[in-house]
C-alpha cells in the first residue's frame, strides 16, 4: 500500500468557513499544501506550519512533492472538485506517480451562488465561458434557467451584448462576483440594466451569472414539424407544423445545402430548414419575401431559433428578380409566389 497520500480538496469559493468538515481535517492532517495563490492566500490562517507552495499548475506541483519529505498531502481547488475543477487532471497526474489520490468534494460556485439568490438550481443548465468557444445567447435561448461559468472572452460585458444581439433582450440575469468574499457583489437586471452597471462599474474575472429565459424554445434539430405556437405570429400566413414536417422530410436536405424559402412569411420554414443545418454544421437559408411585415417576422423568428448564425439570410424582394445575385439553390420551397409560380419554378 502506497505509504503517500494527496486529498484534492474542493475549497468553495476560498475561505475558511467554505470547508466542509472533512476538507478541514486533511488539511491539519497534511504536511505540504499546494493551490493556487487565491486559495493559498485566502486560507493562510489555516495552513501555519505547512511547506505551500501556490500555484495550480499540475507540472509544478508534481515537482514540488517530489522534492519535500511528506506522507499527507493536499492540493486545494476552488469550488467543487467535481465541477469543471482542475481536479480530475491532477489526479491522474498523482496516481502516475503512485500516490494514493483522495477527492474531498467542496460548495459550488454554482450551488453557493443559488443559496444566496434563494433558488433551486436542480433544473439549471450549466454552461462553462471559461476559456472556451461558446455562443452564450444561444445557450440562454435554448433554456428556460441557465448558469454560466464567465471568464477568458466572456465576461459579463460580453454576455450582456451577446444576448441583446441575440434578441434576449427581456430574459433576467442574476451576476455575481467574488462570491462568499469581502468584495461579493451580486446584481440583478435585464442584460441592458446589468451592462450599465458594469460600464458604471466593471466587473472582474471572477463572476458567474444565472439566467432565466421565460420563452425557451429548444433550438436542437431531433426532427421537423416545430409546434406553431412556438413562433412570433401576426397577420401574415404561416406554413402550419404538419405541412412543414412533411415538405421539409421529402425535400431531402443534408449537410451543405444552400435553401430557398420563397415567400417565406412568418419564416417557420426557413427557420426549421436552418436549424437542420446548423446542427450538421453547414448550409445555407435564403428567406425570400416581399412584404415588409412579413419580412420582420422572418427576421425575429431567425433571430430567435437560430440567434447569429452566419447561414441564416433575410432577402426582401419579389421572386424570381430577388434571386438575382444568390447561389444556386439544391433545394427550394415555394410558400408563396405572388401569382408568379411558373417564373419562380423556370
Amino acid at each position: 500500500m502506497c505509504d503517500k497520500r494527496i486529498s484534492i480538496v474542493g475549497a468553495g469559493m476560498g475561505t475558511a468557513d467554505q470547508l466542509t468538515g472533512l476538507g478541514s481535517r486533511r488539511l491539519r492532517e497534511a504536511q505540504v499544501v499546494v493551490g493556487a495563490p487565491r486559495l493559498t492566500e485566502g486560507l493562510s490562517g489555516e495552513l501555519a506550519g505547512h511547506a505551500v507552495l501556490a500555484t495550480h499548475r499540475t507540472g509544478e506541483i508534481v515537482e514540488f512533492l517530489k522534492n519535500e519529505k511528506w506522507t499527507r498531502a493536499v492540493f486545494l481547488v476552488s469550488g467543487d472538485t467535481g465541477f469543471y475543477s482542475a481536479a480530475s487532471g491532477a489526479a491522474a497526474a498523482f496516481e502516475k506517480q503512485g500516490w494514493e489520490t483522495e477527492l474531498v468534494p467542496g460548495i459550488s460556485s454554482m450551488s453557493w451562488f443559488a443559496a444566496r439568490l434563494g433558488k433551486k438550481w436542480q433544473n439549471m443548465a450549466v454552461l462553462s465561458c471559461h476559456g472556451r468557444d461558446v455562443d452564450p445567447a444561444d445557450w440562454v435561448r435554448s433554456h428556460g434557467e441557465s448558469f454560466l461559468l464567465l471568464g477568458g472572452k466572456i465576461g459579463v460585458r460580453e454576455l450582456c451584448a451577446a444576448l441583446l444581439e441575440g434578441g434576449l433582450s427581456d430574459c433576467r440575469l442574476w451576476v455575481g462576483e467574488n462570491l462568499a468574499a469581502a468584495g461579493e457583489r451580486i446584481e440583478a437586471g435585464s442584460p441592458e440594466q446589468i451592462l450599465l452597471s458594469d460600464t458604471n462599474r466593471p466587473f472582474g474575472s471572477l463572476c458567474c451569472a444565472m439566467a432565466e429565459n421565460a420563452r425557451a424554445v429548444n433550438t436542437a434539430f431531433s426532427s421537423f414539424g416545430l409546434p406553431d405556437s412556438a413562433f412570433v405570429r401576426g397577420k401574415v400566413p404561416m406554413t402550419k407544423s404538419e405541412v412543414r414536417a412533411l415538405s421539409l422530410t421529402k425535400l431531402g436536405l443534408r449537410p451543405g445545402a444552400v435553401c430557398f424559402d420563397v415567400g417565406s412569411g412568418t419564416g417557420s420554414v426557413s427557420v426549421e430548414m436552418g436549424l437542420a443545418l446548423k446542427s450538421w454544421g453547414a448550409g445555407a437559408v435564403y428567406a425570400v419575401e416581399k412584404k415588409e411585415e412579413a419580412l420582420e417576422l422572418t427576421r425575429i423568428n431567425g433571430e430567435r431559433f437560430l440567434g447569429n448564425w452566419k447561414g441564416f439570410h433575410v432577402v426582401p424582394g419579389s421572386a424570381p428578380e430577388a434571386f438575382a445575385g444568390l447561389p444556386a439553390p439544391t433545394h427550394v420551397f415555394v410558400g408563396g409566389s405572388g401569382g408568379a409560380l411558373l417564373p419562380v419554378v423556370e
